[in-house]
């Protein structure tokens, strides 16, 4: 068939449209560009829509709140991981990163003795200082700030139902990345593919976390399409086996598969997990990392232990047992997370909601760490070390969850929606200002084989259905790269990569255009394909367990090891089929004797777990009614805790 090509021309694309891509798209039109925003769901749908609505707005409540010490906590959080330019960024802009969502409509709560919003009571786990700002109306008033920054902002068009395919690049040669020349979409709505010439590209596409649908709790276009495009554009990728899971997401019913009911901090001084036949796989939870808890689960699953639908069980009974501390117990249940535990009640039985029974849980997906390498402007950047811009994907820039390099083996609570912005407009105006300097491509010639491509696949026949790739393609990525790996199962993964790219090579696509449903399947099957890949290849790099990597065959990092990132580069084959060569990038280390400091405080706490769970009842039920009151104070509500941060796994803050 001929599907109509619209050709276009801007200074800027900027590849999705949450917090991090409307930062991107206002400050680099705000710079004089023209830019095109490009969004498979509309405007401002993304993970920033469906987030808690907390951001770390330094010194907040008090001026001891440095630069530095912000820094440190990320760094720290991340395993030493993180690299400093990006954590000292960070740092830095996290004010008027906060600001830029309040111009376009955020309105918190004032402290008019600070001149600024209310933090949160309690420094959350982590963080040293209580930065965390909250607010009512969660991610949905974050995101309405990224819709009114695209809607609404001068020289900024966008297209929404569309779907970004490639970078155009030219200049490549001898294994050295080129320079951008735009790129080719497929807009779904108007049934064209959309060549955009333009000398500079924002990815803020989002995660990968639908690599493990349904066992996730984010937004379902994470399919990778950022991390893809770059890498087969030739840009590196770092640290994409760190991803975030979280222990204690729902299994059943069928509607509520992945939503997220608890953090090991649920769990309180009693709750336990437990495999299929009630025995203990793991004590003393509410002190474990979310790996811990994680690794365990699925140890029992792998061993045969695992419940019906390949979790365990959170057995909380034993908290609400007690007479006098029971009652404190549901009340910090019902408020330390609340969004949380709503779920449980719509989902649960009401004898489990009222802890009289075991939840059925299992981990689930939550936040890609890794991701595009770039430098603190959002540069790509390619070579040894921190890596430098001359040697990245010249023109290629990315922000929020498409980049990695600040977060490291852990990302601490709150902190993403204001690195959306503080990178969103970084990258931004680091590509209006690459526009300014680079002129535009001379010739189509960058655009010419993609086109071919694209056109070529509709109307292809075949055997295979696209969408039915993409959930083996799920299920082997939880079985073999999910929360728990080993190196027989990232084997296991290449073969099955292989295997269905081979089969993706027979897919069937029908010749229309418009809306061509199975062509955006196979589109998002060849992303998933690359990142799994991606992630496979930094996974089998990273030989010892840290952060949200946990290899069952290998032992944790070592506390005296030096510190290092992943680097994947991708490279076209003879086949046609990307393959990854992971090498590694030097970081610096913490003090040893401060991380042996904190792991000896952290096995002391374990100790006086296990000791206070040998009290009998007459001694322990005091004990803890004792502290439910203090956490719980006048206000009768436990603080609020927001998943993926330590507050709500404490033991992550001494990783």
């Amino acid at each position: 068939m001929t599907i109509e090509v619209e050709w276009r021309d801007y200074d800027v694309i900027v590849v999705g449209s949450g917090g991090a891509g409307s930062a991107a798209a206002d400050a680099a039109a705000a710079e004089g560009a023209r830019v095109l925003v490009v969004s498979k769901d509309p405007i401002a749908c993304s993970d920033t829509k469906i987030s808690e609505g907390n951001a770390t707005v330094r010194g907040t409540v008090s001026d001891a709140d440095t630069e530095q010490v912000l820094s440190d906590n990320l760094r720290v959080s991340g395993a030493d991981l993180p690299l400093p330019a990006l954590t000292d960024a960070y740092a830095k802009d996290s004010r008027p990163a906060y600001d830029w969502y309040r111009a376009h409509g955020l309105r918190p709560k004032i402290n008019q003795d600070r001149k600024g919003p209310f933090a949160r009571p309690l420094a959350k786990g982590g963080h040293t200082v209580a930065r965390s700002v909250g607010h009512k109306n969660a991610g949905v008033a974050f995101s309405h700030a990224a819709w009114d920054a695209v809607v609404e902002g001068a020289h900024i068009d966008y297209l929404e139902d569309a779907w970004f395919l490639d970078l155009a690049v030219e200049g490549a040669e001898n294994g050295a990345p080129g320079r951008v020349a735009g790129g080719l979409v497929y807009h779904a709505a108007s049934g064209t593919l959309v060549a955009v010439r333009a000398p500079a590209v924002v990815m803020a596409s989002g995660g990968l976390n639908t690599l493990y649908f349904p066992k996730t709790d984010t937004m379902r276009g994470n399919t990778g399409d950022g991390y893809a495009a770059a890498a087969r554009a030739g840009a590196d990728l770092v640290d994409m086996e760190q991803v975030q899971f979280l222990p204690f997401c729902l299994t059943a019913p069928a509607s509520y598969e992945g939503l997220l009911v608890g953090e090991p901090s649920t769990a309180s001084f009693l709750g336990v997990l437990r495999d299929r036949h009630g025995k203990v796989i793991l004590d003393g939870v509410y002190l474990r990392t979310r790996a811990e808890c994680s690794a365990a689960i699925m140890r029992a699953v792998a061993d045969g232990r695992g419940t019906d639908d390949g979790g365990a069980y959170l057995d909380l009974t034993a908290n609400a047992r007690l007479p006098r501390s029971g009652k404190g117990f549901m009340r910090y249940l019902e408020t330390s997370m609340p969004s949380a535990y709503r779920t449980a009640r719509q989902a649960l039985s009401k004898p489990a909601v009222r802890c009289e029974e075991s939840w059925e849980v299992r981990p689930a997906a939550h936040y890609t760490m890794g991701g595009i390498r770039v430098d603190a402007t959002g540069a790509s950047v390619g070579g040894a070390d921190d890596g430098t811009a001359a040697a990245g994907l010249s023109g290629l820039f990315a922000a929020g969850q498409a980049m990695g390099g600040v977060f490291g083996a852990n990302r601490l609570g709150s902190t993403a929606l204001t690195e959306n912005v503080v990178f969103g407009l970084r990258a931004g105006r680091g590509a209006a200002d690459h526009a300014r300097t680079h002129s535009r491509a001379t010739g189509d010639d960058a655009f010419r084989s993609l086109i071919a491509a694209a056109v070529a696949q509709f109307g292809q026949s075949g055997d295979q259905a696209p969408a039915h790739l993409k959930l083996e393609l799920q299920r082997a990525a939880w079985d073999c790269i999910g929360p728990a790996r080993t190196a027989d199962s990232l084997n296991r993964m290449d073969a099955v990569i292989d295997d269905l790219a081979d089969r993706a090579g027979r897919a069937a696509v029908p010749d229309y255009a418009l809306w061509n449903q199975a062509f955006i399947e196979w589109v998002e099957l060849r992303s998933l394909l690359d990142v799994a890949r991606a992630v496979t290849a930094a996974a089998r790099e990273r030989d010892a367990s840290v952060g949200g990597h946990v290899r069952l065959d290998r032992p944790q990092v070592s506390i005296l090891a030096q510190p290092y990132s992943t680097v994947v580069r991708g490279q076209a084959a003879n086949d046609g089929v990307l393959r990854f060569h992971a090498n590694r990038a030097r970081r610096p280390r913490t003090p040893a004797m401060r991380l042996l400091a904190m792991r000896l405080k952290d096995a002391w706490r374990k100790v006086q777990a296990k000791v206070l769970c040998l009290l009998p009842p007459a001694l322990l039920d005091p004990i803890l009614d004792r502290r439910y009151r203090a956490i719980l104070g006048p206000g009768d509500a436990a603080p609020a805790v927001s998943p993926g941060g330590p507050a709500a796994a404490v033991a992550d803050a001494a990783e």
